[in-house]
């Protein structure tokens, strides 16, 4: 019995590669999550200071995050929930920058020293808590509207990780 339904869902998984409608059928039945970086993350060398903090996050420092993505949405003509290729785009656009909440000075320090393209200022503390919020947005603006929830987690440090709920 095995040996057929195996071969069932074969020639099925052939068919619906040979025949795009196929594939349009299969994704109004369901939706799918795509996981990336579960295993392996998605790895970006950042810089931030957290301006209103007591403590040694207000001295500039960076990290070295690790970013996991789960996004779950109607499979795509070409039979994906979307292309990783878009995902890794927005997240590599913090990558190698410094991260600063409106109104701190060094905004103006970096402005001044010619340094503000490697800037990104933010409305709120960059913790890893509103990088995962804000990641979450801008991926929601950059991907197809057949995506349906998205998911993201940012670990700082072996210690801290924050992301979105489900």
């Amino acid at each position: 019995m095995l040996p057929i339904i195996l071969s069932e869902y074969c020639e099925s998984l052939f068919n619906m590669h040979s025949d795009p409608e196929s594939i349009s059928n299969l994704a109004e039945r369901d939706e799918r999550m795509l996981v990336v970086g579960k295993d392996n993350p998605i790895r970006i060398s950042t810089g931030h200071r957290l301006l209103h903090h007591d403590g040694k996050c207000s001295r500039p420092h960076g990290h070295n995050y690790e970013i996991s993505v789960e996004i779950t949405g109607a499979l795509t003509e070409e039979g994906w929930v979307v292309d990783k290729g878009n995902i890794t785009r927005v997240i590599s656009e913090w990558d190698h920058r410094f991260l600063l909440e409106q109104g701190d000075p060094l905004i103006e320090a970096f402005e001044k020293s010619g340094d503000s393209d490697s800037l990104i200022v933010l409305e709120h503390p960059p913790t890893a808590e509103v990088m995962s919020l804000l990641l979450e947005q801008k991926l929601s603006e950059a991907l197809p509207d057949s995506v349906s929830d998205i998911s993201v987690t940012v670990r700082e440090t072996s210690e801290l990780c924050a992301g979105g709920t489900h």
